[in-house]
């Protein structure tokens, strides 16, 4: 015998109630809160997006604002993290196996 897909409960349940002003305020606090921790955390990254833009003035002085920035995230130490993983990340992409010599192989 088949049970039907959703079987009605013998008690009826209100429905839950959505707070739509509660869950905005939520969301809009996690998202300023990870912007910010970005923005110290890895200002190379928005200092290299700035720079890729094609040149103009408010280009110019964005560059200017950003390279200011990340010498002072760099200077009290936040930005230390970042720096240290990305030299690591590119010290293992630049890793070689050693090569075999043809002699080596015949062994």
């Amino acid at each position: 015998m088949m049970m039907p897909r959703e079987t009605p409960s013998p008690v009826d349940l209100p429905d839950p109630i959505v707070d739509d002003i509660e869950g905005f305020g939520w969301a809009s606090t996690a998202i300023a809160v990870a912007a910010i921790v970005l923005l110290a955390t890895n200002s190379v990254s928005l200092k290299d997006w700035i720079d890729d833009q094609p040149p103009s003035p408010l280009q110019a002085r964005a560059a200017d604002v950003a390279d200011t920035w990340l010498t002072a995230m760099r200077a009290i130490g936040i930005a230390g993290p970042r720096d240290v993983l990305h030299d690591a990340w590119k010290d293992a992409e630049n890793a070689r196996f050693p090569e075999k010599s043809v002699d080596d192989a015949a062994r």
